[in-house]
C-alpha cells in the first residue's frame, strides 16, 4: 500500500492531488485520488483494515467488465453532488438519455467510437427531435464527456475517451441559420425600448432593470441578484458577488452566493445617471428588501416575467430580438466602439478571454477604420490619373 503525491496540469494551472494505492504481492488491486493527503490516508487505512479482515473484499469487478450503467451510478453517487445546483439541474434534465438507450448495456472496455455513434443515432429518434427550436445534441455529448473524464481520472487511468471531432460535428443534426452579424440594438432602438417599458408596464422594475443591464453589461441573473450591500454610492461602484438562478423545471428563482464563473466576480462602474436611478429606488424601497430588483411582493423576479415584458416591448416596436441577453450584447458593442479598449470591456463583462468578448461585440473589425484607409492608399486604386496613364 502507498500514498503518492501527483501533479496534473489543467488549463495552464498545476493542481496537486494524492493517490492512495492498494497492492498485494506487487499487484495493484484498487486506487483512488483525493484532493488532500488526509483524505487519502483515511481511505488508505480503511482499505487496510478491510483487507486484514477479509482479503477477498478488495477484489472489485474488473474495470473492463464494468458496464456504463454501473459507471453512471457511481458518478451520480460520488461526483454529481459536488456540482453547482444550476449545473445539477441542467444535467438532471438529460438523465433519461443515459438510463435508457444503448449506452447502459455497453461494457466500459468496449466503449469505443462506434458505441458513441450508435448512441447518437438513437438520440435522433427521440421525441425531442421534433422540437423546432432544437438543432443539436451537443449538451448530451458534453455530459457524456464529463462522465467519461471522471471515469478515467478516478477509476481507470488507461481508459481512452472515444469522443472525437466527428461526433461533435454529427451532433448537429439540423442546419442552424446563421446569426445576424449586427447582434446588437441601436441607441435609438434602446431608448424607444426603455420608454415603452416605462409606459406599458405598471411595475417600474422592468425599465430600471433594463437600464441597469445596458449601463453595466451585467447578466440578467447578476442584476436580479444584486443587493444593496453590494452598491457603494460614494465611490459609484457595485460588486458582483452573487446571482439569481432559476430552477430548470419549475422556473422558481433562488439566490446563490456565487457567480457564474470565478472571473465573473468583479466591480461595475456606475454612471451618474444610473446612480440617480438607484438612489430613487433606495428611497422607494425603505429597507423593505435587500434586493435592488423585486416583484410587487418584494420577492425575487421570475425569469418568465422578465422575458415576457422585454419580448413584448421588442414585438411592439418591431424589433427582431427575443432575449434579455441582447442588452448585454448591446453594452459590449457600444463600450468597444466608444473606448476601443477590448481589455477593459472584457474586464467589465467578466470574461476569461478576449475571444469571448469579440463574440459579444461583433464590430471589432470596424474599430480600426484606419486599416481600410491605409490599405486603399497603399494600392492607390482610386487614383484615376495613374490608372489612365
Amino acid at each position: 500500500m502507498s500514498i503518492i503525491k501527483r501533479h496534473k496540469i489543467k488549463s495552464g494551472k498545476r493542481r496537486v492531488f494524492y493517490q492512495a494505492q492498494v497492492y498485494v504481492r506487487g499487484t495493484r488491486l484498487c486506487y483512488k485520488s483525493f484532493d488532500t493527503k488526509a483524505e487519502a490516508v483515511i481511505w488508505h487505512e480503511k482499505q487496510k483494515r478491510k483487507l486484514t479482515k477479509d482479503p477477498s473484499a478488495l477484489f472489485e469487478i474488473d474495470k473492463s467488465e464494468m458496464f456504463f450503467s454501473d459507471c453512471f451510478k457511481k458518478y451520480l453517487k460520488e461526483a454529481f453532488p459536488l456540482l453547482k445546483r444550476s449545473t445539477r439541474e441542467t444535467y438532471e434534465a438529460r438523465f433519461r438519455y443515459f438510463i435508457k438507450g444503448p449506452l447502459p448495456h455497453v461494457r466500459m472496455g468496449e466503449l469505443k467510437s462506434h458505441a458513441v455513434y450508435n448512441w447518437m443515432e438513437w438520440l435522433k429518434k427521440q421525441e425531442t427531435i421534433k422540437n423546432k427550436n432544437r438543432h443539436t445534441f451537443k449538451h448530451e455529448l458534453k455530459f457524456l464527456s464529463v462522465i467519461l473524464n471522471w471515469y478515467r481520472n478516478f477509476i481507470d487511468e488507461d481508459f481512452n475517451i472515444p469522443i472525437t471531432k466527428k461526433h461533435r460535428q454529427l451532433c448537429h443534426y439540423k442546419p442552424v441559420p446563421p446569426k445576424r452579424p449586427d447582434y446588437f440594438a441601436k441607441p435609438e432602438e434602446l431608448r424607444a425600448f426603455v420608454k415603452w417599458l416605462k409606459e406599458h408596464r405598471s411595475n417600474p422594475v422592468y425599465w430600471r432593470l433594463a437600464v441597469f443591464m445596458l449601463s453595466t453589461g451585467a447578466r440578467v441573473g447578476e442584476a436580479c441578484g444584486m443587493c444593496w450591500d453590494a452598491v457603494d454610492f460614494k465611490s459609484g461602484l457595485a460588486r458582483v458577488i452573487r446571482r439569481t438562478a432559476w430552477e430548470q423545471r419549475t422556473k422558481r428563482p433562488y439566490l446563490e452566493e456565487t457567480t457564474k464563473t470565478s472571473s465573473s466576480v468583479r466591480l461595475l462602474l456606475l454612471s451618474d445617471e444610473l446612480l440617480t436611478v438607484l438612489k430613487e429606488m433606495k428611497l422607494e424601497s425603505e429597507n423593505k428588501s435587500e434586493l435592488l430588483f423585486t416583484d410587487s411582493n418584494g420577492e425575487l423576479l421570475k425569469y418568465n416575467a422578465i422575458q415576457s415584458s422585454f419580448n413584448a416591448g421588442f414585438m411592439a416596436l418591431g424589433l427582431p430580438w427575443r432575449s434579455t441577453h441582447i442588452l448585454r450584447h448591446s453594452y459590449a458593442t457600444a463600450a468597444l466602439m466608444a473606448t476601443r479598449d477590448i481589455s477593459s470591456v472584457q474586464a467589465s463583462l467578466g470574461h476569461t478571454s478576449s475571444r469571448m468578448t469579440e463574440r459579444y461585440a461583433k464590430v471589432v473589425a470596424l474599430l480600426n477604420r484606419e486599416t481600410a484607409q491605409k490599405t486603399a492608399e497603399f494600392f492607390d486604386i482610386f487614383n484615376t490619373k495613374k490608372i489612365s496613364e
